[in-house]
């Protein structure tokens, strides 16, 4: 048990630190003792005019001393955009996860589904890619998956929502994109005589994305890289299916070979 002395030392330093952090963070001095009310509408107010880094100070002070009711529920959602308008994605991402753990009975959780898909879709994981055009197929397949797997979500789950048309249309996108980087991958580990690699490459363009234009590129891909194997059971085997499933391909004719790509067209 702490002694009355201790105690009263205790409550003194604790008043100190938290005179000290409102003396020391303007927004949360200004705010004390505005209502939710009032600091819901000042956060919304500086996000409207795309105020940012005093949106999400307000926002965080609005979590931190209301954390319950609609006003914290909708102010987390407000923090998450927020956040991706200042150009900080790592932390838009965990604040929706946060939101949809906590409050997953929400109305607003196919806006937050349409969020997170978007933010992993815009997010082109470097400065460099923002000057150079950089295709989507270009990018680590990660944040494309995760994209991805948030916009089926939710038109499988929302498929009324206003949200979910886009969100249909950026998945054709991204299918197109994925596919097309593993072609690309491909291509490169045939470059390096990486055979096995190149194989496992094109066959995730065959399986995953079956209604892409790449399958073709993939199937001629694996009948010349078993043959490199020597492996030519199964490269004649590819190539079956290869004219079953492309009778003009041609592949048919000519087979595929290897074209490096220049460095000015590897932006394009």
């Amino acid at each position: 048990m702490l002694s009355y002395k201790k105690m009263f030392i205790l409550g003194i330093l604790t008043f100190f630190l938290i005179s000290c952090s409102d003396s020391e963070d303007p927004i949360r001095a200004e705010t004390k003792g505005w209502s939710v009310q009032k600091l819901y509408s000042e956060a919304s107010t500086a996000l409207e005019k795309k105020s940012y880094s005093r949106a999400i100070k307000l926002y965080q002070v609005l979590e931190s001393t209301y954390p319950y009711g609609v006003y914290s529920q909708q102010g987390m959602l407000d923090l998450a955009y927020a956040y991706y308008q200042n150009d900080q994605p790592e932390l838009a991402l965990p604040t929706i996860d946060q939101f949809m753990d906590t409050y997953p009975t929400n109305s607003n959780m196919d806006y937050a589904l349409y969020l997170k898909g978007y933010i992993n879709y815009k997010n082109d994981n470097g400065l460099l890619s923002r000057f150079t055009g950089q295709d989507l197929s270009e990018r680590d397949p990660k944040s494309l998956q995760e994209a991805y797997k948030s916009f089926n979500q939710l038109v499988t789950a929302y498929p009324n929502s206003k949200f979910t048309p886009d969100a249909r249309d950026r998945m054709n996108r991204l299918i197109t994109a994925l596919a097309r980087g593993e072609i690309y991958r491909a291509r490169y580990y045939m470059g390096v005589k990486a055979y096995l690699a190149a194989i496992g490459r094109s066959q995730n363009v065959i399986t995953n994305y079956p209604n892409t234009p790449f399958v073709e590129e993939a199937l001629a891909i694996q009948v010349i890289a078993y043959a490199n194997l020597g492996q030519m059971y199964l490269s004649q085997e590819t190539k079956k299916v290869l004219a079953l499933n492309f009778p003009n391909s041609t592949y048919l004719k000519q087979p595929w070979t290897y074209q490096d790509i220049a460095w000015y067209a590897f932006w394009r």
